[in-house]
């Protein structure tokens, strides 16, 4: 359930990021590919693709680093859901938080950084190069 929120959560920012990025290709390049015999695929492949990949990954990272933060969606949802397995690192801090296990939480916000720190990292570096 916890999945479907965040589809939903994310669908409206990437439907807008990614059409934003459909409408910026000229239509030259579209009627150049219709001219030479492109399909339908060739031209998603060699056309769109290749215009919209830099915002279909920094989209994704996006994503990915507010999911690994998304306490409020599983919280309020499952609470951590039976038998504590739907928990993020989020609520899992708090759960530990809770049963006054204050090491095991500060730990487990911790363990957050070596996944979150090399996205942002990798977007950063990403987004610099294409500039």
């Amino acid at each position: 359930m916890a999945m479907v929120v965040h589809i939903w959560k994310a669908l409206p920012f990437w439907t807008l990021i990614l059409m934003a990025g459909r409408l910026a290709i000229p239509r030259e390049l579209y009627e150049a590919s219709s001219v030479d015999g492109a399909s339908a695929w060739q031209k998603f492949k060699f056309v769109t693709w290749p215009s919209i990949r830099t915002l279909y990954l920094t989209s994704t990272l996006l994503s990915m680093i507010w999911t690994l933060g998304d306490f409020n969606s599983v919280y309020l949802l499952t609470g951590g859901g039976p038998a504590d397995l739907t928990h993020v690192l989020a609520t899992l801090g708090i759960r530990y938080i809770r049963l006054d296990q204050v090491d095991q939480a500060m730990a487990t916000i911790v363990v957050a950084l070596p996944f979150v720190l090399p996205l942002v990292y990798f977007m950063m570096k990403r987004l610099s190069t294409n500039e």
